[in-house]
């Protein structure tokens, strides 16, 4: 049986930082957005989720239809992957 291997993405709105940095456009797309696209060129990913405890990343991301767990407001993205990660289970 082969294992399928799921990608998570961290994102959070406010970057100390770059201010709202997951939102900010390159070439009229979102940088949170391009990471799940180029995630998606991944021959290795079965799956690909962006982890947000933000409703308005969430909004983004759903636009572009990316595949999108919402999570506590979890201090580190570590913490968001490993609660991401127990809710796909």
């Amino acid at each position: 049986m082969k294992n399928k291997i799921v990608g998570l993405i961290p994102s959070r709105l406010n970057s100390s930082r770059l201010f709202r940095k997951a939102l900010l456009e390159v070439d009229g797309m979102p940088l949170v957005v391009h990471t799940y696209k180029r995630a998606k060129l991944s021959k290795y990913l079965n799956e690909i989720y962006i982890c947000t405890d933000s409703d308005i990343i969430s909004k983004v991301a759903k636009k572009y239809k990316c595949n999108v767990i919402q999570t506590g407001k979890n201090p580190t993205g570590t913490d968001r992957i490993s609660e991401a990660a127990k809710k796909l289970k």
